[in-house]
């Protein structure tokens, strides 16, 4: 088996400390390819739709634009997210119903605490801090502006990407159902 494969998929040859940095690793990048999906839709979605709507909470205002934006993000990544946890991560045989399900779960509390609330959040006081609104351009690469927006996304990634690991270590994922190639080598080890 290719060294690549080994660490996408794990080997029976690895150590336990060698296979719990394979899984780290492997959520980084899965986690890696999860953010620019949602990157992407997010992007795709800004430059596609002009048009906002304000909406009024709670006695402040917020846009609209910025919710569906997360939302469409959201679903493509929760998508990604969960194929490639199961797969390569936590390599999970458990049921996919009931893990899409719990993941899906685990995310929308993720969603609705971190990328809508704290992002509001993070929204509200870069506007307080800076007296511009967020979609002010911070600078330009190409024809391509970079707001404050993106810059709120970009923080707000951090925050996400360890939550929904916990969350998905926690809630998701069992134990009993992830691939163990170290379970042969410890029961040879308790018989011998």
């Amino acid at each position: 088996m290719g060294i690549v494969k080994k660490i996408v998929f794990g080997d029976p040859s690895f150590t336990e400390s060698q296979e719990k940095k394979r899984k780290l690793f492997m959520y980084l990048v899965s986690g890696g390819i999860t953010t620019v999906a949602n990157w992407v839709v997010y992007i795709v979605f800004d430059l596609l739709v002009q048009s906002d709507m304000m909406v009024t909470m709670f006695g402040s205002e917020f846009s609209l634009k910025i919710a569906v934006k997360q939302i469409v993000g959201w679903i493509v990544a929760v998508t990604v997210a969960y194929i490639l946890n199961r797969i390569t991560v936590f390599r999970s045989k458990g049921n996919v119903i009931r893990e899409l399900f719990t993941f899906a779960g685990a995310r929308v509390l993720s969603f609705v605490v971190l990328e809508l609330g704290v992002m509001y959040l993070m929204v509200w006081a870069c506007e307080a801090i800076t007296g511009q609104p967020v979609s002010t351009p911070m600078f330009m690469i190409a024809a391509f502006a970079f707001t404050y927006d993106y810059l709120v996304k970009l923080i707000n990634c951090v925050f996400v990407v360890i939550a929904n690991y916990v969350l998905s270590k926690i809630m998701v994922f069992r134990k009993k159902d992830m691939v163990d190639y170290n379970a042969d080598k410890k029961e040879g080890e308790e018989n011998a």
